[in-house]
């Protein structure tokens, strides 16, 4: 019995969730999980002194957001959350940012009932008090590129965040695109604060190590897809012909590789398929990659794989 457009959709919907939940060991991303909790435990040990903050800046794609989520529930899987006790936030700046709503995204994210009562210095002095009551060791702030726009000295969210570090209350992880280094170099009261960048930048086909790294996370990815049950069987993304397309579609950069699988998945599911097979994926680096402009020819149909 065939199956209808909406029970397809379920599958599809169902699996592409599970597969959003699958966590690789990538060596680089491992690290920026290491560089943060360094962060939560100097917040410990200087609790009251000046903070440090980290920078990591990569292109869109790089899977910086999904390390920092994955990261969070990490923490929150070993140490809850309780009524007195959030060990990390993350906010998400917005373009044109401005202090006041900066500090508003904080107290939201602590589930402050009134984020936007009181001036800017009522709102700082409630982020401060929050952050001691609360304990929370560090603030992930993500977008940063957005930072790159001002419209005065007196909006200068850099400065803000700055000031944050030196109350004592709060470690920051700066994560963002490689347009905010711009926001970084101009503000270097806050470029000393940081500690060296963990910047997360596109793997080069022409080292042998970046090939090793990228053949092993897509390994990881083939297996974990068969693992969690997402697929009942490996779909060879390993063939070097095969890591090779995947590595010019990505241009090197892994959470890219993550996102086309996502849509060659969906090709799979509808077509009843065990894998993801060269069909699926020239499907979707024709839908994704090329449309979204991240590549302009699609390698898969090169002829290669004839």
């Amino acid at each position: 019995m065939s199956r209808t457009p909406s029970e397809i959709n379920e599958e599809i919907a169902i699996k592409i969730a599970k597969f959003k939940e699958i966590f690789v060991p990538y060596p680089p991303h491992v690290h920026l999980h290491a560089q943060c909790d360094l962060m939560r435990k100097l917040n410990r040990e200087l609790r009251g002194k000046p903070q440090y903050g980290l920078r990591v800046l990569a292109p869109t794609g790089s899977g910086k957001s999904t390390t920092a989520d994955s990261y969070i529930a990490y923490v929150e899987k070993h140490t809850p959350r309780t009524e007195d006790y959030i060990p990390v936030i993350k906010i998400d700046l917005e373009r044109h940012m401005t202090s006041k709503k900066l500090m508003v995204l904080i107290l939201q994210e602590f589930g402050d009932s009134f984020p936007n009562y009181g001036n800017e210095l009522m709102l700082k002095k409630r982020v401060i008090a929050c952050f001691e009551r609360f304990r929370t060791e560090l603030l992930i702030v993500d977008e940063v590129q957005h930072l790159n726009y001002r419209s005065g000295s007196k909006n200068d969210v850099t400065d803000t965040l700055k000031g944050l570090l030196d109350t004592g209350v709060v470690s920051i992880v700066f994560l963002g695109t490689e347009e905010a280094e711009k926001m970084f170099n101009r503000n270097l009261q806050l470029n000393g604060r940081l500690r060296p960048p963990c910047d997360l930048k596109p793997l080069s086909a022409k080292k042998a190590e970046d090939q090793k790294l990228f053949a092993g996370f897509v390994a990881h990815l083939d297996k974990a897809l068969m693992d969690t049950g997402v697929l009942p069987e490996l779909s060879g993304l390993n063939d070097a012909k095969i890591l090779a397309s995947l590595f010019e579609v990505s241009g090197g950069v892994v959470g890219r590789v993550v996102r086309l699988l996502h849509v060659a998945l969906e090709a799979a599911i509808r077509r009843e398929g065990c894998q993801i097979d060269i069909a699926d994926l020239s499907w979707a680096v024709d839908a994704w990659a090329v449309e979204q402009g991240f590549v302009k020819r699609n390698p898969f149909r090169d002829g290669r794989f004839d």
